[in-house]
Order: structure tokens, then C-alpha cells, then sequence
């Protein structure tokens, strides 16, 4: 058991009516973030940074894999609205609007085809999500503020990616979620299991003890429990969480390492691939 120091704080009735009101806070945030001298965007620059250096690594598997198997790989970080309805009408979905070229998704980790016999088969859409700065105003001595909701957002992209794998049995989005937001104390991951059909998130809880040795074997027992294919027909989110307590660790302190994204990433395409018809 570990034991922390909690920081106790009161709020007034203003602030908890200020709460309620998810646009107020925001604007109240970025006002702060301002004043401080930093920018929302921060921690998902410096996530993001170690996603893309992942990301180097993920595609040359990618490419060795698709090409061992007659394909080839395309890689594409940006993917229409209209695209998504083209791939979808092809299998008896709405006709597609071209005014609808405007509307796009922007993946971070981008989406991996193989296109084999002149199919292309999304074997990886890779998210990053980093939420949750109440560790850092502790160390500043500030008040805990109301959680974010940034992680809702991915259920747009989901939908658009299960038009593009709607031929396939399989579901390989995944989403690296990382922050104070996401420890199991609190109700944001449980947000993303109700958009995963309650599906429970491969979760990494990072303490004040917590060794390598200890991240390493976690990575073995999540890859050893990825499952890709679709469940009742519906495609599931490999959701893997990295969280530590707000008033525990510092700000930062669950952040995702780069042999965890590789490693994760590269397993998923394996069985993605593997789920891919093949001509005798």
C-alpha cells in the first residue's frame, strides 16, 4: 500500500457553479496556462515527439511485414470524411458527399495499409492522448480543477476508421492515454471503456516505487492480452492507459516510453495482418 500526502483544498460555491461549465473552465485555462507562460499543447507536444520517434521503428516492421506477404504498404496521416463514406459505400454504405473532402481526421500515429490483391486493409490507426495538469498545479500551490474531457473526442475518429475496416474482422485503432486524468481513482478511463463497449483498458499504474523491471513485465502481460478482432461485429479500441495519482508523482511522471509504443503497436499489426485473407 502506498501512502500519499493528499492535498486538501475547499471550494466555494462560485467555483463548483464555474465547474458546470466545461467551456467557462476551459477559457479559464487557457487564461491561466497564458499567464504561467505555457500552452495546453505542451505535454502533447512532448508525447507526441515520442510517438513519431516510435513511429520510425513501427513503420519499417510494418513495411518488412506487408512485403513478406506480396503487399505493400501505404501510410497516410490524414484521412478524409468522404474517403472513410468511399471505402464504406463500397460495402453497401450511404453514397459518399464530396463535400465532406473538407471534414477530416488527423491520427496522431497516422494509419498503416496493406494493400494486398488491390485491397487495402488498415492494419494500424495509432491516437495519442496525454490529460490531466492537477499534479502540476499542486507543485504550484494552486487549486484541483475539474477534469477534462479531451478523450471523448476520440470517438469521432473511431467511427470514421470502423468505416474504413468494415471488410475486416478485425479493429486495429489504438490509443495511448496518459496523465494523472487517467488513474483508476478517477472516472475518465472508465469514460473511454463506455465508448468501448465496456471493454476494459490495458492499464500501467505508475507509483512512487514503480521499477523498469516492473514496466517491462506489465508489457508482457498486456501483449500477451491484445485481442483485435471485433466483438458482436463491432470494432474495439486497443486502449492502453499509463497513469499515475495527481497528488503523488509529479507532473509528467506517466508518460509513455518508447519500446512500450513499438512494442505494442508492431503486435497489433502481427495479428492484424494475420487476420488478412489470403489466396491459396
Amino acid at each position: 500500500m502506498i501512502h500519499c500526502n493528499t492535498y486538501r483544498y475547499t471550494r466555494n460555491m462560485q467555483n463548483t457553479i464555474e465547474s458546470k461549465s466545461q467551456s467557462s473552465g476551459l477559457r479559464k485555462r487557457h487564461t491561466q496556462l497564458h499567464q504561467d507562460g505555457r500552452h495546453l499543447c505542451q505535454d502533447s507536444t512532448q508525447s507526441e515527439a515520442t510517438l513519431k520517434q516510435a513511429m520510425v521503428d513501427v513503420l519499417k516492421y510494418a513495411k518488412n511485414e506487408i512485403e513478406k506477404i506480396g503487399g505493400k504498404m501505404e501510410y497516410v496521416t490524414i484521412m478524409s470524411l468522404y474517403d472513410c463514406q468511399r471505402c464504406f459505400h463500397s460495402l453497401g454504405g450511404p453514397e459518399p458527399d464530396i463535400k465532406n473532402k473538407s471534414v477530416s481526421m488527423r491520427p496522431d500515429g497516422g494509419i498503416i495499409f496493406a494493400i494486398i490483391d488491390n485491397v487495402k486493409y488498415p492494419v494500424f490507426i495509432g491516437e495519442d492522448k496525454v490529460q490531466g495538469t492537477n499534479d502540476q498545479r499542486l507543485s504550484e500551490g494552486k487549486k484541483r480543477q475539474s477534469l477534462g474531457n479531451a478523450i471523448e473526442r476520440a470517438a469521432k475518429n473511431i467511427r470514421g476508421c470502423e468505416m474504413l475496416c468494415a471488410h475486416m474482422n478485425v479493429f486495429p485503432y489504438v490509443i495511448y492515454a496518459s496523465g494523472c486524468d487517467f488513474h483508476n481513482t478517477e472516472t475518465i478511463s472508465k469514460r473511454i471503456e463506455m465508448m468501448n463497449f465496456g471493454v476494459k483498458n490495458h492499464y500501467f499504474d505508475i507509483t512512487p516505487e514503480t521499477t523498469v523491471a516492473q514496466l517491462d513485465d506489465c508489457l508482457v502481460n498486456v501483449l500477451n492480452n491484445i485481442k483485435v478482432t471485433k466483438l458482436m461485429g463491432h470494432g474495439i479500441a486497443s486502449v492502453f492507459v499509463k497513469a499515475h495519482k495527481w497528488d503523488c508523482m509529479k507532473h509528467g511522471s506517466s508518460r509513455w516510453r518508447k519500446i512500450e509504443i513499438v512494442k505494442t503497436s508492431c503486435h497489433i499489426i502481427k495479428l492484424a495482418l494475420e487476420s488478412i485473407p489470403k489466396k491459396l
